[in-house]
C-alpha cells in the first residue's frame, strides 16, 4: 500500500482537493491542521528543532494524510507518495490577502495582526511567512525531488488527473470551495503594472521556486 502525503499550500486549490481526496478514501483519509507552518503559533517556529527532529507516525488504516503541515512531518519511505498543488506566488499572496481582507473574523495570530493594523498587500507580501511561504515556510530542507507530483493550480485539471492515475483513486476536479471573491481593490491592483512588479520583486525567491518545480 502506497500512503500518499498531501501538503496543502493556503489559497491554492487545497480546499477544494480536500473535498476531492475525503471522498476518494473515505474512512482511510486524515485531514490535519493542527501544525500549520504559516501560523507564527506552530512548533514549526517555536521550536524548529524539535519539531524537525523526529517524524510522525501515520495510523494504521490511513491512505492518504493532507493539510496544512511541511512534509517532513511523517514518516515515509520509497513508496510514499508525496504532492501539492501551487499556485503563482504573486497569485497566491493576492488570493491570501484579498481572503484576510473579506474574512469575518482572523483565523490566527498573523491574520489578526494584518487586520488590526490596516497593512496593504505589499505589506503584507513582505512579511516573511508571506514573503517565503513556499522555499521556507513550507518546504525549507526538503528534498523537493521527493515528491510524485508538483502541480500548477493553472492546469487543475491536469494535476487531479494525473494524481488519480498514481493513487489510483478517481478525482473531482470539478469542485471548486473556498474561493477568494472577486473585488473592484483586487482588479485595480492586478491592473496597475508598478504595484504587480513590486509585488512580483517581493516573492522573487518564491518565483523562482515555483518556475522551478511547479510542473
Amino acid at each position: 500500500m502506497s500512503r500518499l502525503i498531501s501538503v496543502h499550500v493556503a489559497k491554492a486549490g487545497g480546499t477544494s482537493l480536500l473535498k476531492s481526496l475525503r471522498e476518494a478514501y473515505g474512512d482511510r483519509f486524515l485531514a490535519h491542521y493542527d501544525d500549520n507552518p504559516a501560523d507564527p503559533r506552530s512548533e514549526r517556529w517555536l521550536a524548529p528543532k524539535r519539531h524537525f527532529s523526529g517524524a510522525r507516525t501515520i495510523a494504521t488504516g490511513i491512505e492518504c494524510v493532507h493539510g496544512h503541515f511541511h512534509p517532513g512531518l511523517w514518516e515515509a519511505d520509497r513508496t510514499t507518495i508525496f504532492s501539492t498543488l501551487l499556485r503563482d506566488p504573486v497569485q497566491n499572496v493576492i488570493s491570501i490577502y484579498f481572503f484576510w481582507k473579506g474574512a469575518a473574523a482572523p483565523f490566527d495570530p498573523l491574520h489578526e495582526y494584518v487586520l488590526k493594523n490596516s497593512l496593504s498587500l505589499l505589506e503584507v507580501a513582505d512579511l516573511p511567512i508571506v514573503r517565503d511561504l513556499y522555499h521556507r515556510t513550507y518546504f525549507e530542507s526538503f528534498d523537493m525531488r521527493r515528491f510524485s507530483l508538483i502541480g500548477n493550480h493553472d492546469d487543475r485539471a491536469a494535476f487531479y488527473s494525473r494524481l488519480s492515475r498514481i493513487t489510483g483513486r478517481a478525482l473531482d476536479a470539478d469542485v471548486h470551495e473556498n474561493i477568494t471573491p472577486p473585488s473592484e481593490e483586487r482588479r485595480a491592483f492586478e491592473s496597475d503594472p508598478k504595484a504587480m512588479r513590486a509585488l512580483r520583486d517581493i516573492l522573487r525567491q518564491d518565483v523562482k521556486f515555483f518556475e522551478k518545480w511547479a510542473r
